[in-house]
């Protein structure tokens, strides 16, 4: 008996794992967990993020990839499919089958998982509570074929005939879209052991660019009924998503409504996943996130636990070992000598060598009414900032050139989600993720037609009036943190040494995920309720009054902080969150020249040579419209405003 998985590939009965449920895979991966004291399955792994630098995509001829899209050879590529799908049918493996999207916009979905290293069956059950399930008689249009353990030699060998550089060592994940004409597409990785590589990353970008493809926008954001919110993994959109109307976290389409006159009038958001794979970095009882952390510690009436996985956290009693379990080294958590296990430790990350912890918990877990298919109509669409200078806590935008400049060029630090990049580097993202596989022009022409048609409102007189569309930026960082360099400045005690943080929950000193020192700086934390309150203000239209930019003018507006302080409870807004408390004025012109330089070189790069760029020139050139202030009337500027 054979089952078909694509095309004329068959793999025998006998040799496959196919759907499994919760009790299989709580059994088979005895060896590669601990059960904490609350109730989470603990995972190790050795890759600490997603490895976007060994990503690589064979088009169809006369495609374009987009910037940072690196293609690989056609023959080649090819090749190595059916080398590593005739080695899969020599294997036992896992398959598992399911759906991204809901009733309006559904991809059928079969990952391909050999069990070779057994542990390699973790991302299988991350992703069984990540995908809706498979429903009968589905069309499959995309396969994921991931193979953790190293080649066997013989099949090296048949690589390196046609392929002489293969590392078999190394990391690589390949896409196939040389049939994405005919709804057909399929990626492989080899020896990813991150769940975030090996699963979520590659199906998302293979449904996106599905969707992408019918003239869908997508959108690395999580969403409400009526908002999306986006960012960079570690600015926040999960933290700021989650709560009792959280619908999505991460991964969403818009299916664009148009009237007679191919005018856009609504825009209807499709949620893509049915859990959060959520950053455990820095959680504690008081976090958003917190309660679906500890979902685990519900129990059913047959005693069994709701689910929640978990991966690379430190907990109390545990450290992380590299041990070889059936033939294979891999990264597991282990019981310390005379300990116990206890509650996981998310503010530590010495153990675990990382602050990009995850777990796993389902949308319900949080919003109670939450199921798939519920309406969801995009009325604010917002992005996640993170930034540590000048940058204020919250943005509003009204004009639409301005708007996709800035989704083109979300700005963030590095942190550890992303593998291949220094933590802490600064960086601007198209539209905040490295998930497409297409010139990213397609998408910011959809955009700027979005906000053109339904509008971003029009800024009279401390006002704004008029637009269907309310587009905001919010900032997860600081004030004042950071120097020109992206330094941070540094507060010193009474005999000018660096003042460590300590670790609140603990009481210990405060280490990043490399176990050094963490230490005050100079500048003002934007703390999650500063930046929750925002949100809802902006969302529903509570703040009114509006004050155009001293630098980036009547398409870029800023808060009153009068009003905060007076009608919306934020005291201190303005003492807080003043520029020119940490820096002149001279200082701050010359931060904003920087972003000026840098926002425009970055548009330029990022569109130079697609189809459409022409169209795009207003968005490009848009920051180099701005009239530069004097110093004296920045001053002037935030002394009426801020003082």
């Amino acid at each position: 008996m054979s089952i078909y998985i694509e095309d004329d590939l068959q793999f025998k009965t006998k040799n496959v794992i196919r759907n499994p449920d919760h009790d299989w895979f709580r059994e088979t991966l005895k060896p590669y967990y601990v059960v904490t004291a609350d109730g989470q399955y603990l995972f190790g792994n050795t890759q600490p993020g997603r490895r976007p630098d060994c990503a690589f995509y064979i088009p169809p001829e006369g495609y374009r990839l987009g910037k940072g899209q690196r293609t690989f050879d056609r023959e080649i590529g090819l090749k190595l499919f059916d080398v590593i799908q005739r080695y899969l049918t020599s294997c036992r493996v896992l398959i598992l089958e399911g759906i991204q999207g809901e009733a309006e916009y559904k991809t059928g979905l079969r990952m391909v998982i050999s069990l070779e290293n057994p542990h390699t069956a973790y991302i299988a059950w991350f992703g069984k509570l990540m995908i809706y399930p498979p429903e009968d008689g589905m069309d499959i249009h995309c396969w994921n074929y991931i193979v953790q353990e190293r080649l066997p030699e013989d099949v090296v060998e048949e690589i390196h005939s046609f392929w002489p550089e293969f590392d078999p060592d190394e990391p690589l994940t390949l896409y196939d879209l040389t049939r994405m004409d005919e709804d057909h597409r399929r990626v492989m990785s080899l020896r990813v052991d991150y769940f975030g590589g090996a699963f979520k990353k590659p199906n998302l970008t293979m449904v996106w660019n599905r969707g992408e493809a019918q003239g869908l926008v997508s959108y690395h954001a999580g969403c409400t009924e009526t908002r999306v919110l986006k960012g960079l993994s570690g600015t926040g959109k999960t933290t700021l998503t989650v709560g009792p109307h959280l619908h999505q976290d991460d991964a969403c389409l818009g299916l664009l409504l148009t009237n007679s006159s191919d005018r856009v009038e609504k825009v209807q958001v499709i949620g893509l996943e049915a859990a959060s794979y959520a950053k455990s970095e820095g959680l504690t009882s008081t976090s958003p996130e917190w309660p679906g952390l500890m979902k685990s510690r519900k129990k059913h009436p047959d005693g069994t636990r709701e689910v929640v996985l978990a991966q690379n956290i430190d907990c109390e009693g545990i450290e992380y070992k590299i041990e070889e379990i059936k033939g294979h080294p891999v990264r597991v958590p282990r019981l310390i000598s005379g300990e116990r296990i206890g509650s996981l430790q998310c503010t530590r990350y010495e153990k675990a060598g990382t602050t990009n912890g995850r777990f796993i918990f389902r949308f319900d877990a949080l919003n109670p009414d939450w199921q798939p298919g519920t309406d969801k109509w995009l009325k604010t669409e917002m992005l996640s900032f993170r930034r540590f200078d000048i940058f204020q806590p919250l943005i509003r935008i009204t004009d639409p050139a301005m708007a996709v400049a800035l989704d083109s060029g979300c700005e963030t630090i590095i942190t550890s989600a992303i593998g291949g990049k220094i933590p802490g580097t600064r960086v601007r993202s198209y539209a905040a993720t490295d998930f497409m596989a297409r010139e990213q022009a397609h998408q910011a022409l959809l955009k700027l037609k979005v906000y053109s048609d339904m509008g971003l409102g029009q800024y009279t007189a401390s006002k704004i009036e008029g637009g269907n569309l309310v587009f905001a930026i919010v900032n997860s960082g600081y004030v004042g943190e950071h120097n020109f360099e992206g330094k941070q400045r540094r507060r010193l005690d009474e005999k000018g040494h660096d003042i460590p943080k300590i670790d609140k929950a603990t009481g210990k000193p405060a280490l990043d995920g490399q176990g050094k020192p963490v230490y005050y700086g100079l500048g003002d934390k934007i703390r999650v309720e500063d930046t929750k309150r925002l949100v809802d203000l902006v969302e529903n239209h509570r703040i009114k009054t509006w004050i155009p930019h001293p630098v980036f003018g009547e398409g870029y507006l800023l808060p009153s902080p009068a009003e905060l302080e007076k009608d919306h409870g934020m005291k201190g807004y303005a003492e807080r969150f003043n520029p020119l408390k940490y820096y002149s004025a001279e200082e701050y012109l010359e931060l904003c020249k920087r972003d000026i330089r840098e926002r425009t070189r970055h548009l330029s790069d990022l569109f130079s040579g697609q189809q459409g760029k022409e169209k795009l020139e207003d968005v490009i050139r848009v920051w180099e419209r701005c009239k530069l202030p004097t110093p004296d009337e920045i001053r002037q500027f935030y002394k009426r405003h801020y003082e």
